[in-house]
C-alpha cells in the first residue's frame, strides 16, 4: 500500500483546489468522528482522504469503468453517485488498499446502506457534515454528532426529502433509509 502521504499527493494533484479542500475538511472532521465513536482513526482518515477521488472523472469514462468492472447497476442512477465505486477501484488498485472496511465505506459514502459499519458511517457523517459545507442541513446534522446513528438518519431524510422526485435515487439511500428511521421510531 502507498504511504498516506503519497496518496495525499496524488489526490490532491489530482482534483480542482475546491474538491482537495473538502477532502481536508472530510478527513478532519472523520478523524475527530473517529476518535469520539471509538473508530480506528487510521482507516477514518485514508477512506476520507480518497473518498472523492474519482469525484471529478469525465462521465463517459466513468461510464466505461462502470461498465468494464460490472458495476451497471450504478448506471442507472444519478451520475452524481458514480464516482464511489470508482473510488473504491482506485483505492485498492492503485492506491493498494485491502481493508475491505475502508473500501466499503468509500463505495458507499453518497448513498449510505442499510447496516453501516460505524466507519462507513463516519464517513457518510464526515462528508455530508465537514466545515466547508454551510448549508442548513448540515448545520443541524452537526448537533447529532454525539449520536452517529441519529446523525445518519437526519442526513437520509434530507437526502430523501429534497431528492423526494427523483427518479435516479439509489437503492441503497432508500434501503438505508427504512433501516435508519426504524431506530428513531
Amino acid at each position: 500500500m502507498w504511504r498516506f502521504s503519497k496518496i495525499e499527493d496524488y489526490v490532491k494533484n489530482n482534483m480542482s483546489e475546491k474538491r482537495w479542500a473538502h477532502v481536508q475538511g472530510v478527513v478532519e472532521t472523520a478523524a475527530m468522528l473517529a476518535e469520539k465513536h471509538g473508530v480506528d482513526v487510521t482507516h477514518a482518515k485514508l477512506a476520507a482522504l480518497v473518498h472523492d477521488v474519482a469525484k471529478e472523472q469525465d462521465l463517459e469514462v466513468a461510464k466505461q469503468l462502470l461498465t468494464e468492472r460490472n458495476e451497471d447497476v450504478y448506471l442507472v442512477n444519478s451520475s452524481k453517485v458514480w464516482h464511489a465505486p470508482i473510488g473504491a477501484f482506485v483505492a485498492r488498485e492503485v492506491f493498494g488498499i485491502e481493508e475491505e472496511d475502508i473500501l466499503t465505506a468509500v463505495r458507499h459514502h453518497p448513498t449510505g446502506r442499510a447496516g453501516m459499519s460505524d466507519l462507513e458511517k463516519v464517513l457518510f457523517v464526515a462528508d455530508y457534515t465537514e466545515p466547508n459545507r454551510k448549508y442548513e442541513g448540515c448545520i443541524a446534522v452537526r448537533e447529532l454528532w454525539d449520536n452517529l446513528d441519529v446523525a445518519v438518519a437526519e442526513i437520509l431524510k434530507q437526502k430523501l426529502d429534497k431528492n423526494s422526485e427523483s427518479p435516479t435515487m439509489h437503492p441503497d439511500t432508500l434501503a438505508a433509509y427504512e433501516f435508519y428511521q426504524k431506530g428513531r421510531e
